[in-house]
């Protein structure tokens, strides 16, 4: 790993690393920034009152890595905003503390940034990765350019980790993350930014993503739906009334039936699942799958697990 000592006053990149007791694979997530090929970069680092190492470990680091604690847990929504409030990077990019980077990810992200001064905001494909940091799958996106907001409506592809954007965004628009929001602040964010801006994705793999066990908490589950459908009342309340598409924001209100649907399976409510993913079968056809798992011998717990890992 290769540590820099000179001081950076205003970074091109300020990587946002939100922490909550994740020092499991914390030193992993660190040093692939370290072990970047770009080199101009600070690391936002805010410790939501950990209780574990991650302290420790990320003050183990040099000057690069600006250390904010706060002085109380606070949800995922307001934790975010604290740290984006601290970035002094012209882009800003994401990491959570169970992922890496790849070694030219911001390389190739500035790049396109530089490149695209139209684009608002750049993402990428991912590696899936489990527990033991073993490859299990690919999350893919095609290289396109673009207004997205209809596409991400009915499929958000957006993997908050591959993120770059500029920070003029933020500034102009006056944007940051939803503090009400615990699961999907960045759903929130990436989706007012798209509303109205171009964005741009690559189908490099940018990052490896950890996804395992523990990755989805019982918690966030029981907030998916009612967090998504937020977001997207308040985006459909700031539209202009000429520039509205009931007809995509309806189907994505929709298909957050079928986020209900998981929570009421986590319950054992499997009756009143069906019903909902059976009405979530009008805008994506695929989950007629999961529509008919429903009627298997199935405990709820292996259902919920073989719909998340689908």
């Amino acid at each position: 790993m290769v540590r820099m000592n000179e001081k950076i006053k205003r970074p091109v990149v300020s990587i946002i690393m939100n922490c909550y007791n994740s020092d499991q694979f914390l030193s992993r997530a660190i040093n692939s920034v370290y072990d970047q090929t770009f080199l101009d970069w600070e690391i936002i680092f805010w410790d939501n009152a950990s209780k574990d190492k991650s302290s420790l470990i990320a003050n183990s680091y040099d000057e690069k890595l600006k250390y904010f604690c706060s002085d109380k847990t606070t949800l995922l929504g307001e934790a975010r905003k604290n740290a984006l409030a601290e970035a002094k990077g012209k882009y800003i990019a994401f990491l959570d503390c169970d992922d890496m980077y790849m070694q030219d990810k911001l390389e190739k992200q500035v790049l396109i940034m530089d490149s695209n001064t139209d684009v608002m905001l750049t993402y990428g494909s991912a590696w899936i990765i489990n527990e033991n940091s073993k490859v299990t799958g690919s999350h893919n996106v095609l290289n396109k350019k673009g207004f997205f907001f209809k596409k991400l409506l009915i499929n958000y592809e957006i993997n908050m980790q591959t993120v770059m954007l500029r920070s003029s965004v933020i500034q102009l628009e006056n944007f940051t993350f939803d503090e009400n929001l615990s699961y999907s602040p960045d759903y929130d964010l990436f989706m007012k930014i798209a509303l109205n801006h171009c964005m741009l994705s690559v189908g490099d793999k940018l990052v490896k993503y950890r996804k395992y066990g523990a990755s989805l908490t019982n918690a966030s589950i029981d907030v998916m739906a009612k967090e998504t459908r937020y977001t997207l009342r308040k985006i459909q309340e700031t539209m202009h009334p000429l520039e509205k598409d009931e007809e995509y924001i309806q189907k994505a209100l929709t298909l957050t039936n079928f986020y209900e649907a998981l929570s009421l399976i986590q319950q054992g409510k499997i009756t009143k699942a069906r019903a909902r993913i059976l009405t979530s079968t009008k805008v994506k056809k695929k989950y007629f799958f999961f529509y008919l798992m429903t009627f298997l011998p199935l405990s709820h717990k292996v259902m919920l697990k073989i719909i998340l890992k689908g």
